[in-house]
């Protein structure tokens, strides 16, 4: 069995959960409970007791990338579990920004709360157990957002364009079924799931996380060309995609005529188990 509810996200399914432009997944598996990225702030954990979902029981938290609109409720997460380790690359907790009219505005993660032992850094291709896999270093084989532009990082006191090497994604693999995670898919998400299957050695059954296809500062989009050739690239595959965040929801109704029942919009507080 596995269960995923988006604890946090841009929109929701009910009006008693708060909604935050950011992403948090409860992942529950036989072995684990996990939480995927952990929002811009507290409203997960608002969220979370409102559905029933203890976060002290959380064993483990992947951290996707270092922006703070998946790192942001890390402080709010420590002072609630006190055990569960905490999976990041190790150049998540570096400077990240977003350039608006030119001038850089930080969207990084608290550097000063990565620290200590339950804060392991991962590798290329980091195996966890046989239900957990983070994998990094995506080739761009599929063109990138252009969206990605706008971002960059701070590295040897310079400002340059992020490579985005802080980011990662996360195989699940429950009875044989494997299941992707990823959070804003910087690297594409058709270069993402290559990848991933790469990793995993077959197929992926279905894939939850952001496509970037959307930018909140700006309100603006991806070229209707680009999402078009990204939804094709989606529909020859065998997966199913529970989308969110920064795909948008224009986006989401662009690519919905193409991927079909393949496609869902996974709002806070929606629900999927297998």
């Amino acid at each position: 069995m596995i269960k995923v509810i988006p604890l946090v996200e841009n929109t929701t399914s009910d009006k008693n959960l708060k909604c935050k432009h950011g992403l948090c997944l409860y992942i529950e598996t036989p072995r684990h409970k996990l939480l995927f990225d952990v929002g811009p702030n507290g409203a997960f954990l608002e969220n979370a007791a409102m559905l029933g979902i203890d976060i002290r029981q959380v064993d483990a938290v992947f951290l996707s990338h270092g922006h703070k609109d998946h790192a942001g409720g890390l402080r709010a997460f420590l002072a609630v579990n006190k055990t569960a380790k905490l999976y990041l690359r190790k150049t998540a907790a570096e400077p990240h920004f977003i350039k608006v009219l030119g001038i850089p505005i930080s969207v990084s993660a608290d550097k000063s709360l990565i620290s200590g032992e339950r804060f392991i850094f991962t590798d290329e291709i980091t195996e966890i157990d046989e239900e957990l896999t983070v994998f990094s270093d995506v080739k761009p084989i599929f063109p990138l957002p252009k969206s990605d532009g706008k971002l960059f990082m701070k590295r040897g006191g310079k400002i340059i364009p992020d490579d985005f090497g802080h980011e990662q994604s996360l195989i699940v693999t429950v009875n044989g079924e494997k299941y992707l995670f990823c959070g804003c898919s910087h690297a594409g998400i058709v270069n993402i799931q290559n990848k991933a299957e790469n990793v995993a050695g077959g197929e992926i059954s279905a894939v939850f996380g952001g496509f970037h296809l959307y930018r909140p500062p700006s309100g603006k989009y991806e070229s209707a060309d680009y999402i078009a050739q990204t939804a094709a690239a989606l529909a020859k595959t065998q997966s199913e995609y529970y989308t969110c965040h920064c795909t948008g929801e224009k986006a989401f109704e662009q690519m919905k005529p193409v991927l079909g029942e393949k496609l869902h919009y996974f709002r806070t507080g929606s629900h999927f188990e297998r």
